[in-house]
């Protein structure tokens, strides 16, 4: 059995992991849909934002904080829906939250990650519109005029990822936000 996989006996006996889409369907319904909040990730029990009346949503500007629906496993916490935009680290679903006691240094969220098969960039075509948005500078041009991602420079906060005309990057989120 797959790691993730819900075995309660109620799912065993509905026959749900007997076919490939049901396992795909509990292992769904138990990631995390994107990356926590920054400011909100590892300084707040996940047990009090599920309980909690959401004003980081209605809070962020951006509007890219989500909450997992009810039928997930992390149902009521927030997420980062980076299709939607990226995060500004401004902090206002931070100062939104009862529970933040102070807000600390901008946080990483991750790392940007680069499909090559799909970057437009590294299939001969011009197109920089990532790196054009990046204000850490972290998606450059190497000499083949290839994107690449300086990984020490990356915070994660995913500005260039509904900017790709391809869908072609991912953030690789640092291992507390999963």
């Amino acid at each position: 059995m797959s790691a993730g996989v819900d075995t309660s006996r109620r799912f065993f006996l509905r026959g749900a992991v007997l076919t490939r889409e049901g396992r795909e369907e509990a292992i769904r319904r138990q990631r995390p849909l994107g990356p926590r909040p920054p400011w909100l990730d590892g300084r707040i029990d996940p047990a009090y934002c599920a309980a909690c009346d959401p004003a980081c949503v209605s809070a962020c500007e951006q509007h890219i904080i989500r909450i997992h629906p009810s039928d997930h496993l992390q149902a009521g916490l927030p997420w980062l829906d980076f299709t939607a935009g990226g995060c500004t680290f401004c902090a206002d679903c931070a100062r939104a939250c009862p529970r933040v006691e102070r807000i600390v240094d901008t946080p990483q969220i991750g790392t940007a990650q680069i499909d090559t098969g799909r970057c437009l960039a590294w299939n001969d075509v011009i197109c920089l519109s990532c790196a054009g948005v990046c204000r850490e500078r972290a998606l450059r041009r190497d000499r083949s005029r290839r994107v690449t991602v300086d990984t020490l420079s990356c915070t994660g906060c995913g500005q260039c990822i509904s900017k790709c005309p391809v869908m072609a990057l991912t953030i690789i989120w640092k291992t507390g936000s999963e």
